[in-house]
Parts: structure tokens; sequence; C-alpha cells
């Protein structure tokens, strides 16, 4: 799901997040048919969770996601409860086993955890952390 932009941000013609359109229905961001966020590996991605029981978790998530808002900066949400193979991803981009949500990723390239995300806020160098300037 692309977070922080409205659906026309989200075409490429219009600078945004998704490289190509959905191959069976040829609509941005969102495949009609199979009802599912077409991914691209390019840009920030932050990986979450819509499925869990902690409050922590939660909290992180909306944190980081209120402060890119408030930023106006443009990233990709990645909801890995919806596939395994997606936390499996997360936690191999992070290169630890039992990483847990959320977590940054500019292109193949980890950026951090909450913990360093806060970091990079208060220290004012979010741009830095997030691998963008």
């Amino acid at each position: 799901m692309t977070r922080g932009l409205s659906r026309k941000e989200t075409a490429p013609e219009r600078g945004g997040l998704v490289s190509r359109p959905c191959s069976c229905c040829h609509r941005y961001p969102v495949c009609l048919s199979a009802r599912r966020p077409i991914r691209s590996m390019s840009g920030l991605r932050v990986y979450s969770t819509s499925v869990t029981g902690s409050r922590e978790i939660k909290s992180q998530q909306s944190e980081v996601t209120r402060i890119l808002d408030g930023k106006r900066i443009q990233y990709q949400l990645v909801d890995i409860s919806q596939d395994n193979a997606l936390r499996d991803e997360m936690r191999a981009l992070a290169g630890n086993p039992k990483a847990t949500p959320p977590q940054i990723v500019n292109g193949d390239q980890y950026c951090g955890d909450y913990e360093l995300f806060v970091e990079a806020v208060e220290q004012n160098t979010l741009q830095e952390f997030l691998k963008l300037a």
C-alpha cells in the first residue's frame, strides 16, 4: 500500500513510486483483478504488520508513518502479515532472523529499525538515514 500520496501522484507518469502498471489490468497502484498493491523494489519501503497484539509495534509503526507523512516523504508500506515471504524478505534485508516491524529499506539498502529512525529524527539526519541525500 502506498502511503502519503494520492492515486494520481503514484502513477509513474507523475513521478510516483510504482515503476510499471499491473500486467493484468494496467492500473496504478493497485491491481484490480487481484486486489493487491503492485510492489516496486525501488524507493523507500516501510515493512509493517496489520496483525499484531503488541501495542509497542503498533505505536512504533504509527509514529514512523506519521513522521514520514508529515515530512511528505514518499514511501511504500509493505504489510508482512499478508505473506510469509514478505516477512522473510524483511528479515533478510535487516540481517536479523528475529527482526520485527517496523523496518525501513530504500531500494536494496537497509536503513534501520524504529530505534535508529527515531535517533535520526532527533539528530535531524533523517534524509541521510533514509539514504535520500
